[in-house]
């Protein structure tokens, strides 16, 4: 990678960081991806595919929820028994619009919006796996925000 490259990718702000140090993704392919659509190569769009693909692998985890149990008689006592949510409280999880990031202090984080901040609990009871997985692969970690 060439040093303008590496500069437009990894450095942030005034100072040289790395918001990207424990990050182990297949970079080129993101930035393959991003080339293609025309995005500018910077840290935050490149935060922000990741975090798009972990937004989608969440929402496949629910799709298949919702599609095994959808047609059980017993729906809401199954999903409390398997997943430990209701299945009114799987589908009102919505990760595309309930989870943002930023690069703070050069640290790459992400939380649930002010107005998802009262799911919380739903979110690490179905997606506490995927979360481990995420933050052990990108270094990335959550903040929350409760008080």
């Amino acid at each position: 990678m060439n040093e303008g490259l590496y500069n437009a990718v990894f450095c942030y702000g005034e100072n040289m960081v790395d918001p990207f140090e424990q990050t182990a993704v297949d970079f080129d392919r993101i930035i393959s991806d991003m080339r293609l659509v025309g995005y500018d190569i910077n840290s935050l769009n490149i935060v922000h595919q990741i975090m798009l693909e972990q937004l989608d692998a969440l929402l496949k985890i629910k799709g298949r929820i919702i599609e095994a149990t959808m047609n059980l008689e017993n729906r809401d006592d199954h999903c409390r028994e398997k997943y430990g949510l209701s299945f009114k409280d799987i589908d009102a999880l919505d990760p595309q619009h309930d989870i943002e990031w930023d690069i703070k202090s050069g640290k790459v984080i992400f939380f649930l919006s002010h107005e998802a901040m009262h799911k919380e609990e739903a979110y690490f009871t179905l997606f506490k796996k995927s979360f481990d997985a995420f933050t052990a692969k990108t270094g990335f970690q959550y903040m929350s925000f409760k008080i």
